[in-house]
């Protein structure tokens, strides 16, 4: 457990920040979307790593409630999917038949889509985090 709170969790904290900060510089300069697909792929598997550390945290004799635990895990993989997107702005690929109902957006917008999901995704999967650790602490054997 001690695991948890010493690397996984401050981790978790920082990729939050760094995510954010990054869809900021995205948002203000277009050249640095490349920079956040990366560190959206960082994040699915930072995400990753947190559900099986705190699974493991839970089998491993904490008292806390795994009910609302789980969900709380459970929200932080629902919030990744909202990262990048923008891709569904992308035009079809040649010979793809075409949507007319189907908004198309430019590279520039597409990266502003990113960078904002980014940030507000950035935010939630800290609060997560910090809520997991929250019930964590609590159920905690003394």
């Amino acid at each position: 457990m001690g695991l948890y709170f010493s690397v996984v969790y401050p981790a978790m904290l920082v990729l939050s920040g760094a995510l954010f900060v990054v869809g900021a510089a995205s948002l203000a300069f277009i050249r640095l979307h490349p920079v956040l697909k990366g560190l959206v792929t960082v994040t699915w598997i930072a995400v990753a790593l947190h559900f099986a550390a705190v699974v493991v945290v839970l089998v491993g004799g904490s008292t806390a409630g795994i009910v609302i635990t789980v969900g709380y895990l459970l929200a932080s993989i629902a919030l990744l999917p909202i990262l990048g997107i923008g891709r569904l702005g992308e035009p079809p690929a040649p010979g793809e038949k075409v949507d007319p109902d189907r908004p198309v957006l430019r590279a520039d917008q597409i990266a502003r889509v990113d960078a904002i999901a980014a940030m507000i995704v950035s935010i939630a999967l800290a609060v997560v985090a910090w809520r997991i650790e929250v019930i964590l602490v609590a159920g905690a054997p003394a």
